[in-house]
């Protein structure tokens, strides 16, 4: 497996469960070369998802990781989502943007916090391959063969993607100000995931006492649109973490929450793994 990205294999007996987290990875790669300090490209990570979902392979469910900065290269993103701003002389393959373009959120991030520019100088074509090739790449092919594997084993898989949101929202994302709910579910209004699976967790959540939204601002993106089929029994979906339950932003440190927040996410895994090991045996 590329050092680009780590994958923790179940520790338990399998279950139709993959779990990833794509931004907490604190790699810069030597090629990043910022003119903005990196003191501000280094505050754009989930922090401490890894560690909140952490007991995913106890609950037998791999946990795959990238160990790469989002802002380098987001693999939270289609390669054709690509902000042709830093690209020198176009882009020979085909381009589809999306909203997070216009935020400099695309595949290779343009601005941090939607205001603040990156670079001083455009990217090669061979340094957007480069990132593409040795990091987008591998993580992808990590959480792809997860998936798979568990498929192929099972017949279904459930999949989570675990993210993590600042605590109040801000002119960029249309909230500004605005506290968030402590976890919000994204499921693209219903496309990646069916409304049991979505229930099991909501649902767990709420019982440990959480305020939980469903598609509010984070719907899910690329890797719960890429790898989910519902017809199929392939049903992903995002859960986005608000940081104000469990680490004080300002500082950067685990909050005295942080424990019992990861304890209850790590109840709602449990429950998500004892629910789809139920829906393989009922067929």
């Amino acid at each position: 497996m590329s050092d680009s990205v780590t994958v923790i294999p179940a520790r338990s007996e399998l279950a139709p469960l993959v779990l990833d987290s794509p931004h907490t990875g604190m790699l810069f790669p030597d090629d990043f070369r910022p003119a903005l300090p990196m003191a501000d490209c280094m505050r754009v990570n989930d922090w401490f998802v890894d560690e909140l979902f952490g007991a995913g392979p106890d609950h037998g469910a791999p946990l795959i990781l990238a160990e790469f900065r989002r802002a380098y290269i987001d693999p939270n993103r289609d390669t054709t989502d690509l902000d042709l701003e830093i690209v020198a002389d176009g882009w020979p393959h085909p381009v589809k943007q999306t909203e997070k373009t216009s935020r400099g959120a695309s595949l290779i991030w343009r601005m941090i916090d939607g205001d603040k520019v990156i670079y001083d100088r455009k990217l090669s074509h061979a340094e957007v391959t480069s990132r593409i090739e040795q990091y987008w790449r591998p993580y992808h092919a990590a959480v792809k063969t997860a998936l798979d594997d568990a498929y192929a084993a099972f017949g279904k898989v459930f999949h989570i993607n675990c993210h993590s949101m600042p605590e109040f929202g801000n002119a960029v994302w249309g909230d500004p100000n605005i506290r968030r709910a402590d976890m919000v579910i994204g499921t693209r209004d219903g496309s990646t995931a069916g409304d049991a699976f979505t229930a099991v967790v909501v649902d767990q959540l709420r019982a440990a006492g959480y305020q939980v939204a469903i598609n509010e601002g984070f719907k899910g993106v690329e890797l719960v649109r890429r790898y989910s089929d519902p017809a199929a029994g392939r049903e992903s979906l995002q859960i986005e973490v608000n940081r104000g339950i469990y680490m004080d932003e300002a500082a950067i440190t685990r909050s005295d929450r942080f424990a019992q927040t990861q304890a209850d996410i790590t109840a709602m895994i449990a429950a998500v793994a004892d629910y789809a090991r139920t829906q393989v045996s009922a067929g």
